[in-house]
């Protein structure tokens, strides 16, 4: 689907340089928008353009929450999280792009998590590559 950023993404078209982990059917990247208290809110999606959870085959889904367990662990040391929030929108009011997404979010002791969260903003991209190489880093450690 070309229209589809997460795709150009997937496929390595656009903004390689912010993608922190890659396997053969899914890739993880920092989230454009992010919560001033919950720094390093990350996105694990497919490569393959599939628009809900329910859509997805069993094999790929697998997949795409095995990387999303990795992650779980890789923000501790990343952001040096307490722990994490995972968060999956099925076609949700509001939702722009519609491509399977699993947010990771960083937890933090008093860090006054909400959804939705009114104070979420755009992160600058030199921000989210930043993240994109702590997670990374994170994520090679694992290995």
């Amino acid at each position: 689907m070309s229209d589809c950023p997460f795709c150009r993404i997937g496929q390595g078209e656009i903004d390689d340089d912010l993608v922190a982990y890659r396997t053969k059917n899914a890739f993880v990247i920092p989230t454009l928008m992010q919560r001033e208290n919950n720094p390093g809110h990350t996105l694990v999606l497919p490569v393959s353009h599939v628009s809900s959870l329910h859509e997805a085959p069993r094999d790929l889904l697998h997949e795409v929450f095995d990387v999303v367990a990795r992650v779980t662990t890789a923000v501790k040391h990343a952001y040096r999280a307490v722990g994490s929030t995972i968060v999956q929108n099925n076609e949700a009011p509001g939702q722009v792009i519609h491509h399977l997404h699993v947010s990771v979010i960083p937890r933090f002791g008093g860090d006054r998590f909400r959804v939705p969260d009114p104070e979420l903003c755009e992160a600058p991209r030199d921000v989210r590559l930043v993240r994109a190489a702590a997670l990374r880093r994170a994520l090679e450690l694992e290995v």
